[in-house]
């Protein structure tokens, strides 16, 4: 059992920090106000956090048995993700480039709110759905029961994507004043912006492939 606990800590690990949309949208939200990149954090770990709980209830695993819910799921995140992607590039490249935006900290509950933003892109991201679909069963914890060993995988997985968020907001508040210049925050919006408009056309274009 705790050969299958390292091995699972360090796939959560790996999915945490390998770069993905969600963390595209905190770097995309770090330049906005000192807290911005904090409440997007905030918002994800709010997403993770459901969907861990549908996991351990089994509500993701009869999702990802209909391939209907399944393909509606990939293309509202697809939609949503090329959505945050324009935005970014527009915000990045438009008429008033020269003056960022900058938004109140904290989690306000607006369409445009950096909280917000998080919790939809974690809840519609393919990658944290994958991951608890495919990788929970992968693991053994025995003698615990199946729900007891989905329970603690999930606060596994939660208390890795925390303790990564946490080094990544206290990261991005030391380059928080590089960030605020003009060019960089061009080049940030807009990488980021490019990064999630990308994943969400593959995401898209494969689902409508598979539909």
């Amino acid at each position: 059992m705790v050969e299958q606990l390292l091995a699972f800590a360090l796939t959560c690990l790996v999915v945490v920090v390998v770069p993905g949309p969600d963390f595209a949208l905190v770097l995309k939200n770090a330049h906005r106000a000192p807290g911005s990149a904090a409440s997007t954090a905030g918002g994800i770990m709010v997403g993770n956090t459901i969907l861990a709980l549908l996991a351990v209830l089994g509500v993701t695993a009869l999702l990802g048995a209909s391939e209907i819910l399944g393909t509606a799921v990939r293309i509202a995140g697809a939609a949503y993700l090329i959505f945050l992607g324009v935005s970014a590039l527009r915000e990045a490249f438009g008429r008033a480039r020269s003056q960022p935006k900058v938004s109140e900290p904290g989690p306000r509950f607006s369409g445009g709110s950096p909280f917000l933003q998080g919790v939809v892109s974690n809840l519609l991201n393919p990658k944290v759905a994958v991951f608890y679909l495919s990788l929970f069963p992968q693991f053994d914890l025995g003698p615990l029961p199946p729900l007891e060993q989905h329970a603690l995988m999930a606060g596994i997985f939660l208390l890795t994507a925390l303790a990564w968020y946490v080094l990544l907001v206290q990261a991005l508040k030391r380059v928080s004043a590089v960030l605020a210049r003009p060019r960089v925050h061009r080049i940030v919006t807009g990488g980021s912006g490019a990064v999630l408009a990308g994943v969400g056309g593959t995401i898209l274009s494969k689902s409508l492939v598979s539909a």
